[in-house]
């Protein structure tokens, strides 16, 4: 009889069939580092994730919230709470403010601070909202309206029915805007001196965006463009030692569009007289240069670079020059303007000066055109000549450069966006997302995806090498290429195979456990029957020797 194992049990050996990827499969040694760079890839992919989602406000998932809550305010709930949670949040001696939105039918639903509601349908039922909503209140106090979105957007036909006098505010994210109507069209004041036209939802959105995008001090070039200058730029700006500012960078008119490659995501500041098609610069001496703005812009665009141009008030000299009396020329507001974080404020502290100014943008392609011109369809916000040529005189004899308008093409929103979720720059971030989620994947059908590995790149042998620092950097390429090549190409099919054998794993377990146990019932009982002569022949060769 054969002879059978301690345990009376043969030794089995299960083997895998070879579409699983573990008929060859080699025992794991202990100093395989596999499993740890398995969990180090999910640490960094976590963390990946987390950081791209922290600094990416447009990710899927914002997106997909702020469509969850447009189409809930066109039910008359989500912009509306929006409304009322910054009503909440403003100051409590506004006691005569309100939350509103207008609805299809035209009626008004206002809210209060308590969260109490009001529908007004009728001009009679608008002019009786503040004593039900505001009782406190006294009944010729001047309303503040907190108003949604889509009630300016989509029904501000509605917004004439509001009660005369109220001060009416749009609210956008976490901020409010004050709105007023001019000549059939609404205005919005997203800073002092800064307003837009309330024309499409996409067009503000777009607005309120660039003027809220961070502004990186470090990152401002200020141009002066003089004829026989250096042909390049430096990548990045010359500090003054003493200052430690930036200081102007000299570069020849006609060399800057093909310079602008070397400071690629940076905002280059150019001063000039503009007209549709040409920008002209005085240089500090000889006649005025030009260069067309559309090759400016063009360049601007390919070398992805924030393209600013500050439409001089008079002679368009360059900063860092001389004037014809000596004096330095400067942008006026410039050091102050470089203060200030935001975008919106750095335009207000060059040209808010000059009066009420009319912020446009338009988007397309990944960039958008932004254009900062006095505000004359406002209401006395228009130019006086006068004014005008005082200060033309008032900039040549000070030396400095007087802005009255600009025009810049920088990045989208969306572009930004898509930048700023970067992980690598140069690669595009749905790549990189794609990437990440093939490594997740991946790491499901890692047995399987080793098996195929090392079937197509073997491993190495220890004597295969003259030291262990060869055989190391051997095994490091080599898990290395698996990682990050082999292992992400064979995700979408060894994560389902890894599946699949492990969902018939599970199915076949019951007849697994039950063949295990009936074979060790006949293996026992054959062992039972033969064991009394086992014992006997022990004993007799024991007592022969």
């Amino acid at each position: 009889m054969p002879s059978v194992p301690k345990g009376g049990v043969r030794a089995r050996r299960r083997v895998r069939p070879a579409l699983w990827g573990g008929g060859d499969r080699q025992p794991r040694g202990p100093s395989e580092p596999w499993r740890f760079a398995a969990h180090l890839i999910l640490a960094c992919t976590w963390w990946a994730l987390a950081a791209g989602h922290g600094s990416a406000e447009a990710s899927w998932l914002a997106k997909v919230t702020v469509l969850a809550e447009r189409g809930a305010g066109k039910l008359g709930s989500g912009e509306l709470e929006r409304a009322a949670r910054y009503l909440r949040s403003v100051k409590p001696e506004a006691s005569a403010a309100l939350a509103a939105q207008a609805t299809q039918e035209g009626h008004w639903i206002f809210v209060n601070r308590a969260g109490e509601t009001m529908t007004a349908a009728t001009p009679q039922e608008l002019t009786r909202v503040a004593g039900v909503l505001l009782p406190e209140a006294k009944a010729d106090v001047k309303l503040t309206l907190y108003v949604t979105e889509e009630s300016v957007f989509e029904y501000r036909a509605a917004l004439k029915d509001l009660p005369k006098g109220s001060e009416i505010f749009l609210v956008s994210g976490d901020e409010s805007y004050l709105i007023q109507s001019t000549l059939g069209r609404i205005f919005a004041e997203v800073r002092p001196g800064l307003i837009v036209e309330l024309r499409e939802r996409k067009a503000f959105e777009e607005v309120v965006w660039q003027l809220s995008r961070p502004l990186d001090k470090g990152k401002v070039r200020v141009l002066a463009l003089e004829p026989g200058g250096p042909p390049r730029l430096s990548a990045s700006p010359r500090i003054d030692p003493t200052t430690r500012r930036a200081l102007v960078d000299i570069i020849d008119p006609a060399s800057l569009p093909a310079a602008l490659g070397a400071v690629r995501g940076q905002t280059v500041l150019v001063t000039g007289r503009a007209d549709a098609r040409l920008l002209y610069v005085q240089p500090a001496s000889g006649a005025e240069r030009s260069i067309l703005l559309a090759d400016l812009f063009r360049s601007a665009e390919e070398a992805d670079v924030n393209l600013m141009v500050l439409r001089a008030a008079s002679t368009p000299r360059q900063p860092g020059g001389r004037n014809w009396l000596w004096q330095k020329v400067e942008v006026k507001g410039l050091e102050q303007a470089m203060q200030h974080p935001r975008l919106a404020d750095f335009l207000g502290a060059l040209v808010g000066s000059n009066g009420r100014m009319l912020v446009s943008a338009t988007a397309s392609g990944g960039r958008t055109a932004i254009e900062v011109r006095p505000a004359t369809e406002v209401a006395g916000s228009g130019e006086r000549p006068a004014g005008s040529l005082f200060t033309g005189i008032v900039s040549d004899v000070t030396g400095r450069v007087i802005a009255v308008g600009l025009e810049a093409n920088v990045s989208s929103a969306e572009r930004q966006r898509e930048l700023d979720q970067r992980l690598i720059p140069g690669i595009p971030s749905d790549v990189q997302l794609g990437y990440l989620a093939l490594m997740v994947v991946g790491l499901c059908g890692l047995s399987i995806s080793r098996a195929w590995w090392g079937r197509l790149w073997p491993p190495e042998v220890a004597s295969d090498y003259a030291g262990r620092t060869g055989y190391w950097a051997a095994r490091a390429v080599r898990g290395a290429a698996f990682l990050l090549l082999f292992l992400p190409l064979t995700a979408l099919v060894a994560a389902p195979l890894n599946l699949l054998r492990h969902m018939w794993d599970a199915a076949s377990a019951p007849a697994r456990l039950w063949r295990r146990l009936t074979g060790r019932k006949s293996v026992i009982a054959r062992g039972g029957g033969g064991g009394g002569s086992d014992v006997a022949f022990a004993k007799e060769a024991k007592t022969a020797k």
